[in-house]
């Protein structure tokens, strides 16, 4: 357990928080690689990446950069919970998926799933983690992968 946070550093986490959805949604990398510590890990559905450069290789992937698997992702925050250990966002992601993912090439279907992210925080105001869950097998029904 960490020790108390005081408001201020709640609010600036969450204002943190909601930088790094902001700058995903317009695309900017550098800007939201801005948002993570010296050492940052994503537990993305289960497999940990550790390091600013691997993370950064999962946005592009994914298409975060602009260009990637998917196009045109988008994030809406529906919710947010802050806590003296976290702030969690539910989500909801869309986008196309226009270029091959996990072996899966590019099907040109729209793509809609709730998404949890959980931010904990370092000594530095900074991210030191997201843990990212959502419902894979929804994903792979939309894309046409499962019936």
């Amino acid at each position: 357990m960490s020790a108390s946070v005081d408001r201020e550093q709640l609010e600036a986490r969450l204002r943190l928080a909601e930088e790094h959805i902001a700058a995903e949604n317009a695309f900017d990398i550098e800007r939201t690689m801005a948002t993570y510590g010296r050492n940052p890990a994503i537990v993305f559905n289960g497999v940990t990446i550790n390091g600013h450069e691997k993370i950064r290789a999962l946005y592009e992937e994914l298409g975060f950069g602009g260009r990637g698997a998917f196009s045109n992702v988008s994030q809406e925050v529906n919710h947010r919970y802050v806590t003296d250990e976290a702030v969690i966002l539910e989500l909801t992601v869309t986008g196309e998926h226009t270029g091959t993912w996990q072996g899966i090439a590019a099907t040109g279907r729209k793509i809609e799933f709730p998404v949890c992210a959980i931010f904990v925080f370092d000594e530095e105001g900074k991210a030191a983690s997201e843990r990212v869950y959502f419902d894979g097998s929804l994903l792979l029904k939309q894309l046409g992968v499962l019936p």
